[in-house]
């Protein structure tokens, strides 16, 4: 008993200690804030993976068309999508079908790792934005992206990515979860030890992917592109990676319709911790993993609860300085909810990802 007591002391200090390492370097990473417009104008290839033609992919270069004034190239790279994309536009866009290209590819493999390859290789400009087919933009989402792109000069730039408000019980659990991993992917990169981002709001140079080789010796791994390419770039170019800490340069998309699709995308997500090629990320995933591991099977044990409690409390305080940012309310009953389950949907993702591979 009293190892047991000492294990999950030890697993709780840790757990301890990255949180407000992450409550730190999310508050001290600096909020991005444009200077004066400038004058000078900036080249960029816009590159837009799709596998599926609906009407989100034309309302989303419809956007962009308008926010940038057509002045940025626009490549649409089809992975195996049934549909041929139609639209009238006077900007200069690309149409590149993956199946044409790489006639070795299938519809049956996620070829997003190709088709940005892909995308590069066509692009006319060293600046590439890669976005998500499905994505809505801010308002102001070229001119801060811009100005970004033109102040910083980055090699890599994470931009932020949150799901749209609703008003379902599961929307709100998703929209939140995905602003605290972002904070903590924001808090990772200030302390340098990255861990996430997100493929559907990225920047990049075309000479980072170049000089890290692409995806060279990952395109066997399903998905992937945004966080082995953020790794790759990082530790070839760590002062020219950056976030865009800014809610002004953020990419919008619906979440999962249902939670069997939520746990679903969730177990594709840590299917992937094994290949990272940067192994911090998996240190800071074991130390959340046994925190609440110990928390959904400790908390019915009554000698552990006043112990586990502390992960709760802990939870709260981190939930409550990233809602801050973000300008949403701290609704107290909402954010206790959600510390206390998310412990058990953790354990569900998991419990589904062992399924899925022993099966």
């Amino acid at each position: 008993m009293i190892i047991l007591f000492c294990f999950i002391l030890s697993v709780l200090f840790l757990y301890y200690i990255l949180i407000i390492a992450y409550t730190r370097g999310f508050e001290n990473y600096p909020t991005y804030k444009p200077s004066l417009v400038s004058e000078e104008k900036i080249n960029v290839s816009i590159l837009l993976p799709y596998r599926h033609y609906d009407h989100r992919l034309y309302e989303l270069v419809k956007q962009i068309e308008l926010q940038t004034n057509g002045s940025a190239e626009i490549i649409l790279a089809n992975d195996f999508a049934a549909d041929t994309f139609s639209y009238e536009s006077n900007s200069a866009i690309k149409i590149l079908d993956l199946k044409e290209n790489s006639p070795e590819l299938n519809s049956h493999k996620n070829n997003k790792k190709e088709a940005i390859a892909l995308g590069v290789t066509a692009a006319l400009y060293e600046y590439i934005i890669c976005l998500d087919a499905d994505v809505v933009l801010a308002d102001t989402w070229w001119e801060t992206i811009s100005s970004f792109i033109l102040e910083k000069k980055p090699h890599f730039a994470a931009g932020m990515h949150r799901y749209e408000s609703e008003d379902s019980w599961l929307n709100k659990f998703l929209v939140l979860e995905q602003d605290v991993l972002t904070a903590t992917s924001i808090a990772a990169l200030y302390l340098r030890f990255p861990t996430m981002c997100n493929g559907a709001n990225m920047i990049f140079t075309k000479t980072a992917f170049q000089a890290v080789q692409g995806y060279d010796g990952l395109y066997h791994t399903n998905g992937g592109d945004d966080l082995f390419l953020y790794h790759r770039i990082f530790k070839k170019f760590p002062f020219d990676t950056h976030y865009i800490k800014n809610l002004d340069a953020t990419a919008y998309t619906s979440t999962p319709d249902t939670f069997r699709q939520m746990v679903k995308q969730r177990v594709r997500w840590i299917s992937k911790t094994t290949s990272y090629e940067n192994n911090s990320i998996q240190i800071q995933a074991v130390i959340i993993f046994l925190s609440n591991f110990l928390f959904a099977f400790g908390l019915f044990i009554f000698p552990f609860f006043p112990i586990l409690l502390l992960k709760l409390i802990i939870d709260i305080f981190f939930v409550y300085k990233i809602r801050n940012f973000y300008k949403l309310p701290f609704k107290l009953v909402e954010v206790i909810a959600f510390s206390f389950l998310y412990p058990f949907y953790s354990m569900l993702v998991f419990i589904s990802y062992i399924l899925k591979n022993r099966f």
